[in-house]
């Protein structure tokens, strides 16, 4: 069991759940190969910080720290930038504890590697990994609002043409946000009174305000959303070190589901996404995020071969959600999509073994594993039993 931040019932049991909040050491630094050994329980900003001390960073990050590093590797949790793997493409190798007791360690060139680095914790328990990391970046991050339709008639250049590149959407808003992160040199220029006046006051206590006042008046939410929207039409225009521009506030709780689709059909996706949130059918209160990587051969991987768009539907809990989540799926399984593991999601062993190649040989790796079923629960048995 990682921080709970997981949507769905991955850890859910009646019976032992082990937590390794406490086994969070950075055991190894080799500043000449960049690599950083690490207890499978630190959390994301605790790495940071430690790797942030040394000149270090990790090479990529989504939009929330608060995970441990297994937890966030073992669902398949992501970033944004085309050229860029989710989080588990920066792990060289890691021990496994398997349901035997037996010590294994497993390296990026082993085959093994692929069916066990997105496993959702189901082969064993994962013990110490090795990172590799680059040397510490700034990021120069522009974020600003644009027409949605635009930004879809122009989507490969805002991919291609930035390190990384993601849009916030608040339906029914005529404009989206746009951020762009490029790589720099140049010295950091983000002052402590605008992060702590914007990231902790406005963005956290200005945003909840919001969602409670949406929540009451249901009918504020379309006006609250497109005011919001504006806020973010500054632009900003600022250069931080990677980790502040990667990490935003984080929200209130809320429901979520995210899936990845294959980016060759993101203008397509983007046009039937949109048209579904403004069919009137629903309302929103939440922010909606999406993201885009570069594909891999991890087998259960969301990106597995193919470069990915990941869309997202959220909103703070209500009445409306469980329909929200029946449509957002039908419309991403007829776009043949793959859910973030970590989120809201009712397919199952039948529509996701039509997804991935080697689902049924990650089944039998499975059976090999644990035969006895020890680290399994009901999501586990409903996925690969």
């Amino acid at each position: 069991m990682g921080t709970g931040h997981s949507w769905s019932a991955l850890c859910m049991s009646d019976e032992l759940l082990l937590n390794l909040d406490n086994y969070k050491q950075l055991v190894n630094i080799d500043k000449t190969n960049k690599t950083a050994t690490v207890q499978a329980g630190i959390k994301l900003w605790q790495l940071n910080d430690l790797l942030d001390k040394e000149g270090l960073a990790l090479t990529n990050l989504g939009s929330i720290d608060q995970q441990s590093i297994a937890g966030a590797i073992q669902t398949g949790t992501h970033g944004t930038g085309i050229g860029f793997q989710n989080l588990a493409s920066q792990v060289l190798s890691f021990t496994l504890i398997k349901a035997d007791g037996e010590k294994i360690t497993l390296h990026k060139e082993d085959d093994l590697f692929n069916a066990a680095i997105i496993s959702l914790g189901c082969l064993g328990i994962i013990s110490e990994l090795t990172l590799q990391v680059t040397d510490a970046y700034n990021l120069h991050d522009k974020t600003y609002t644009k027409k949605f339709t635009d930004i879809i008639d122009t989507i490969d250049d805002y991919i291609y043409n930035n390190n990384h590149f993601k849009m916030w959407w608040l339906p029914t808003s005529e404009d989206a946000i746009i951020f762009t992160y490029k790589r720099t040199s140049e010295k950091t220029n983000d002052s402590w009174f605008r992060q702590f006046f914007m990231d902790k006051i406005l963005s956290v206590i200005g945003f909840r305000l919001c969602v409670f006042l949406g929540n009451i008046f249901p009918k504020l939410r379309v006006p609250l959303n497109k005011f919001l929207t504006a806020q973010m039409d500054g632009p900003l225009d600022r250069i931080e070190k990677s980790y502040k521009v990667f990490v935003v506030p984080e929200p209130p709780l809320h429901r979520e589901t995210e899936w990845a689709f294959d980016v060759k059909n993101a203008k397509e996706i983007l046009t039937a996404y949109r048209n579904l949130f403004l069919s009137g059918e629903f309302t929103f209160n939440f922010i909606q995020e999406i993201r885009f990587t570069k594909g891999d051969n991890f087998w259960l991987s969301e990106c597995n071969g193919r470069d990915s768009i990941w869309i997202g539907a959220y909103n703070h809990e209500d009445k409306q959600w469980n329909s929200i989540l029946q449509a957002f799926e039908k419309f991403a399984i007829q776009h043949n999509g793959r859910p973030h593991y970590g989120k809201e999601f009712h397919v199952r062993k039948e529509y996701l073994a039509q997804q991935y190649p080697k689902y049924a040989d990650f089944i039998e790796r499975r059976k090999q594993f644990d035969p006895t079923n020890k680290f399994g629960n009901k999501l586990m048995d409903e996925l690969f039993s």
